[in-house]
């Protein structure tokens, strides 16, 4: 069977938006962002139209400057939550529980 044309089998070459093998499916799982910013995050304003003040205000923006600044640097939040547990964690990760290693290890 020859797959040469089937838009779902990788050919091992890098897709572009002109390839006839370019499947639309490979960005339906892509978040909604505008400027760099998900979508979502821009629902914190709604808490500055809760409690209408400065301070708030102020940490509206410095909240979306934040995920500003992590787009730039190409995280998420949630990458960036992995990759702090990751380091709290350390480097060796065993695959046994803590309490087969305590009284059989």
């Amino acid at each position: 069977m020859n797959n040469d044309y089937s838009p779902w089998i990788d050919s091992g070459q890098p897709a572009t938006l002109m390839d006839s093998d370019y499947s639309p499916w490979l960005d339906s799982g892509r978040p909604a962002t505008f400027w760099g910013i998900p979508v979502l995050v821009y629902l914190v304003l709604l808490i500055w139209v809760i409690w209408p003040s400065l301070p708030m205000l102020m940490f509206c923006i410095a909240l979306l400057i934040f995920y500003k600044v992590l787009a730039i640097f190409g995280y998420t939040l949630t990458v960036l939550l992995q990759r702090l547990l990751h380091r709290m964690r350390g480097n060796i990760i065993t695959g046994r529980p803590w309490w087969y290693r305590k009284f059989f290890e």
